[in-house]
């Protein structure tokens, strides 16, 4: 069994298929817990879902795996397309330009998320085999709006009174909004293609006890 973590019942929605259970987050203690739990019945943890890109030359929709080599190589083989690299856990958004180009610095990562980093240490704890399969929805020149972050729900909608009290406040935001939901449209279309590409490629349903050598 495939254990996937993500953060977004958006994200959970696109991903669902036969052999694999989806623990959703929007909070970081709840989805540590749950993976915990989940943890002694999986083979391989997944990291998936959406991330916003530090490093440059990636756009939305654009894929990115990172974790153990033999995993990569498997992702890598089915999505040929995807681009391999670091991709690091935050437990904040980051969100403006400058703070992403001063995580690319540092860490030298393709992209960021907030559930990376949980579901890699669930699995080190386990024993488990682990990757990420992140898909970027917002690139690392690009600063998200206020209205974004205020306004997004558990779901990955939008909940409408904040957004309309930010751009109350700050209607210059507009643009860069109606971007940022064009951008998150490219990524979670991208994000069920990969995942119906694994499902046909019967990812699911593959004897990936042999990875854990791999740890």
């Amino acid at each position: 069994m495939i254990l996937i973590a993500c953060g977004l019942l958006r994200e959970a929605r696109a991903m669902a298929r036969n052999g694999t259970v989806i623990v959703g987050g929007g909070d970081a203690v709840r989805l540590e817990a749950e993976l915990e739990a989940a943890a002694p019945g999986a083979q391989v943890i997944l990291s998936s879902g959406i991330a916003g890109a530090v490093a440059p030359g990636l756009n939305a929709g654009d894929v990115v795996i990172d974790g153990s080599d033999r995993l990569v190589e498997v992702l890598r083989r089915v999505l040929p397309d995807a681009r391999a690299g670091i991709v690091v856990g935050s437990d904040a958004i980051v969100a403006r330009v400058p703070e992403k180009c001063a995580l690319y610095e540092r860490t030298g990562a393709l992209a960021v998320d907030m559930e990376t980093h949980i579901a890699e240490r669930v699995a080190a704890r386990h024993g488990l085999p682990f990757a990420a399969l992140r898909v970027i929805s917002d690139a690392a020149n690009e600063t998200l709006p206020p209205a974004a972050l205020v306004g997004m729900r558990p779901d990955g909608g939008m909940a409408l009174g904040p957004v309309l009290a930010s751009l109350a406040r700050h209607p210059g935001q507009l643009p860069a909004l109606i971007w940022t939901g064009l951008s998150a449209g490219r990524a979670f279309r991208s994000l069920e293609r990969c995942h119906d590409v694994l499902r046909r490629a019967g990812i699911g349903q593959l004897d990936l006890g042999e990875f854990a050598l791999d740890v």
